[in-house]
């Protein structure tokens, strides 16, 4: 009995420090007005953590953005795929490879499929990227992401993948690689 209070006490504890770190981060965040956070705590947590190429997937807030895990993990199966960029010229392959991430991890948002040269140019990309094609995309999941590198690795339907610090991840149809 004793065992279990301390041990209750101890997760008080921790999620009263985690929920500390979390509200002084947010403020530290907002205050330095690196990246527009729309008042959006993904936004505010990753601020000083996305590199070059990928600040501009924080733009575009998700409706997935407010929900607690409980909401998150109720979502039906088919509603688990949220795209802030267009959806319609990405290859089926790709959107199979998105429904069974979304079913097998979570709720994902898709911020990043074709884009123009200028805006390849604009934000650092690769001359030859696979957006220019719309044969990539970019997406962050909203749940926990444990052995997804792995699973991308070994899609079949997957060519290049990649996990960005920021917590997105790109997958493309090209050739199987990472970087």
């Amino acid at each position: 009995m004793r065992f279990t209070q301390s041990l209750n006490f101890t997760r008080h504890k921790l999620a009263i420090l985690f929920l500390t770190f979390i509200a002084v981060t947010t403020a530290t965040s907002a205050q330095s007005g690196a990246l527009n956070t729309n008042g959006n705590p993904w936004h505010a947590l990753t601020n000083g953590l996305m590199d070059h190429d990928h600040g501009h997937l924080l733009r575009e807030p998700s409706p997935f953005d407010d929900m607690s895990a409980v909401q998150l993990a109720a979502l039906p199966k088919g509603r688990r795929i949220h795209f802030n960029a267009p959806s319609k010229c990405v290859p089926a392959r790709l959107k199979s490879v998105l429904q069974n991430v979304a079913a097998k991890y979570g709720p994902i948002t898709v911020n990043s499929t074709v884009r123009s040269s200028k805006k390849n140019r604009k934000i650092g990309g690769k001359k030859r990227s696979w957006h220019l094609r719309c044969a990539a995309v970019d997406f962050r999941v909203h749940a926990g992401t444990k052995g997804l590198l792995s699973y991308l690795r070994k899609s079949k339907k997957v060519g290049g993948y990649k996990r960005y610090k920021s917590g997105f991840y790109h997958i493309d149809i090209g050739p199987k690689r990472t970087w």
